[in-house]
C-alpha cells in the first residue's frame, strides 16, 4: 500500500499515484483554441478509457484539456454528400444514431459490434483513432470508407496516413467525415479477430465499381487494398477476394500467421463481404 499522490489515503499497490494536475474545460472551439494554445502538449481526455491505459503504462499528465464541455465535438451531421462525426462521439452514440444509420449503414452496424458495453458508453471516435493502437477498430472501418479527419490547427488528412503523423503538430481532432455521394455499400467482418479483421466499402465511378478493402490484426496496422472493375452488377465482383489480397505486403505477418496465410484469410473475408453487398443490392431491387 502506498500513500497517494494528494494524500487522500491509501491505494494498492497495483495503482499508480498521480501527481496533482491543472484541468482545463473549455465550452467552445474559441475557448479550446485558447486552452491548446495556452498548453502546447497538454494531454486531451473525452471518454478517458484509453488515457487511463496510458497512465498506467506511465503517462503523467500535467495539463489535462477535457473536450466534453464542447458542443460541436458531439455532433453528427450528414450533408453535401458526406457524413461528419465530431471527435467526442461515443461508440455507443454514433452505432444509435439514426443520422449514421440513415446515411452510412454498414458503418451503424460495425461501429454497434466494437467494445464491450462499460467501454462503449465512455470510450470516442477521437480518443480510439488518436491512441494509434494497431488493435482498435474504427481506424479499419473508417480507413476503408475513405474518411477524413479534421484537426483543430486546420489540418486535413485520411485515416491510414495517421499512422506516420506527428500527433503533437496535428493538435486536437475535431471530426472524421466520410464521403458518401458515391458510396454503394459498406461492411465489416471481425468474426476472425484478434487473427484479424476487414472492413469493405463499396463505391459507384464513372466506369463502374471501386473496391476498398482494410485488414486489420491485433498485431500490424491496418492496410488498405483498392482496385476498380467496370461493372454495374456486385454479383460480378465474386471471387476478387484473392486478387486483392494477393498484394497485402510482407510485413502483415506476425505471431498470428505468416504473410501468406493472412492474404488467404484476406481473401476470404472480402468475398464473403462481397457475396453480402451482392445480395443485399438484390434484396434492395426487389
Amino acid at each position: 500500500m502506498r500513500t497517494q499522490a494528494r494524500g487522500a489515503g491509501l491505494v494498492a499497490q497495483s495503482q499508480r499515484a498521480l501527481a496533482p494536475f491543472l484541468l482545463v474545460r473549455p465550452q467552445s472551439l474559441d475557448a479550446l483554441r485558447e486552452a491548446v494554445h495556452e498548453h502546447p502538449g497538454a494531454t486531451l481526455v473525452a471518454g478517458s478509457t484509453d488515457v487511463f491505459a496510458r497512465i498506467r503504462e506511465g503517462l503523467s499528465p500535467r495539463v489535462v484539456i477535457a473536450l466534453r464541455g464542447v458542443p460541436e465535438l458531439g455532433s453528427i451531421d450528414a450533408a453535401d454528400g458526406a457524413l461528419r462525426l465530431g471527435a467526442t462521439v461515443t461508440h455507443h452514440a454514433g452505432c444509435r444514431s439514426d443520422v449514421v444509420a440513415g446515411a452510412v449503414p454498414g458503418l451503424a452496424a460495425a461501429w454497434a459490434q466494437i467494445a464491450t458495453v462499460r467501454i462503449r458508453r465512455s470510450a470516442t471516435l477521437g480518443g480510439n483513432l488518436m491512441a494509434r493502437r494497431v488493435r482498435y477498430e474504427l481506424p479499419v472501418v473508417l480507413g476503408a470508407l475513405g474518411a477524413r479527419l479534421e484537426f483543430l490547427g486546420g489540418a486535413n488528412l485520411p485515416v491510414p496516413e495517421l499512422w506516420d503523423a506527428d500527433l503533437a503538430e496535428l493538435g486536437c481532432l475535431t471530426a472524421a467525415v466520410v464521403p458518401t455521394a458515391d458510396l454503394v455499400w459498406s461492411g465489416y467482418d471481425r468474426s476472425l479477430r484478434p487473427l484479424t479483421t476487414l472492413a469493405l466499402a463499396l463505391r459507384r465511378t464513372g466506369g463502374g465499381i471501386a473496391v476498398s478493402a482494410t485488414v486489420g490484426s491485433e498485431c500490424t496496422r491496418p492496410v488498405t487494398l483498392t482496385a476498380e472493375r467496370d461493372v454495374a452488377d456486385l454479383r460480378d465482383l465474386a471471387d476478387l477476394g484473392a486478387e486483392l489480397a494477393a498484394a497485402l505486403p510482407d510485413h502483415v505477418a506476425d505471431v498470428n500467421g505468416p504473410a501468406d496465410y493472412r492474404r488467404h484469410v484476406a481473401g476470404v473475408q472480402i468475398d464473403r463481404l462481397l457475396a453480402r453487398a451482392a445480395t443485399d443490392q438484390a434484396g434492395a431491387a426487389l
